[in-house]
């Protein structure tokens, strides 16, 4: 290391002389790629369409992800509207990432309020408490742990009142058709 006149610390083996008060080369200087206050036009590069992306095992097995079954809300904000719910963890929230969206209901939690999945292999649907603060009720009990649904149970989520609809089940699966 050499120190200048200045006080500035370099290296004397990349610079013969202080790089800081000196002019530099500039092959050390950061400059503009593109002229200044000259717009680019963005280049979007090709990536496919599922890269990235956690796949299901019915969409990659049969080519879609089809519905297992639906949630309807029968009283509350969201009164009228379905949900339908896919192989796998379908989470119920109130943000737009959820794949039950409740944005409407402000006493659901953002995020993972409750988890409605469908287990392919034993074909069965299970209501799963989430992470979020709020508690999930199933046919007025509160579920604490992973509990097996039914056709018609009513699931509880903030002010919403979800009636439980499965497509899958012993008379029908998506593997059989």
């Amino acid at each position: 290391m050499n120190q200048c006149s200045k006080g500035h610390f370099f290296d004397e083996k990349r610079f013969s002389e202080c790089p800081y008060c000196s002019p530099v080369d500039t092959a050390i200087k950061t400059v503009p790629q593109q002229p200044i206050n000259k717009t680019t036009p963005f280049q979007q590069k090709t990536i496919p369409e599922n890269f990235g992306k956690t796949i299901g095992i019915m969409k990659k097995n049969i080519g879609i992800d089809p519905p297992v079954g639906f949630v309807v809300c029968i009283s509350g904000p969201h009164k009228g509207e379905d949900f339908r719910l896919t192989s796998g963890r379908n989470m119920v929230g109130r943000s737009s990432r959820m794949d039950v969206c409740l944005s409407s209901d402000d006493t659901v939690s953002r995020e993972e309020h409750a988890i409605i999945s469908y287990d392919i292999k034993s074909n069965a649907f299970l209501l799963i408490p989430g992470t979020g603060r709020g508690i999930t009720y199933c046919n007025d009990k509160q579920v604490e742990a992973a509990t097996e649904l039914a056709a018609y149970d009513i699931i509880e989520v903030g002010a919403c009142r979800l009636l439980f609809l499965p497509l899958c089940s012993e008379h029908f699966t998506w593997h059989e058709a």
